[in-house]
């Protein structure tokens, strides 16, 4: 009967700290950096500033429009403004899930979000195809 019941007592502090991890719905915003700029000419690296900004659905377990804007990438020997777009992330339990944006002329681009109960995202874009770089974010609950 102990057993049962400290079985039962863990499995419930699992079950709500899970849910306790949820992200926390509506839109959010914010800057993303990518601090792998060149232009000619440049022995040193650039910083570029852009936007970001999507929504979590009520669920908590759903990332709906998400959208990089204005942030410049390196695509071969040049920069490029390529705007991210993606419909729909899946979170899982931890407010983690990827997605994947595929621009015809420069390739694919994979997101990796993390969206916390606190109201914050944060999340790296990573190219992989002919650009490259890392572009890195954070944004707020509105």
């Amino acid at each position: 009967m102990i057993k049962c019941t400290l079985a039962l007592a863990a499995t419930l502090t699992l079950v709500l700290s899970a849910s306790a991890s949820a992200a926390k719905p509506g839109s959010y915003s914010g800057p993303s950096v990518n601090k792998e700029i060149y232009l000619y000419g440049d022995i040193d690296p650039r910083t570029d500033k852009g936007k970001v900004a999507f929504n979590v659905k009520s669920n908590g377990k759903t990332v709906t429009k998400f959208k990089l804007k204005a942030q410049q990438i390196m695509c071969g020997a040049t920069t490029a403004e390529v705007p991210v777009s993606i419909p729909k992330i899946q979170l899982n339990s931890a407010g983690k899930g990827k997605g994947t944006y595929q621009d015809p002329s420069v390739g694919e681009f994979e997101v990796r979000i993390r969206v916390r109960d606190t109201g914050k995202a944060t999340a790296t874009i990573t190219p992989t195809g002919l650009c490259s770089g890392k572009v890195t974010f954070s944004a707020k609950r509105k």
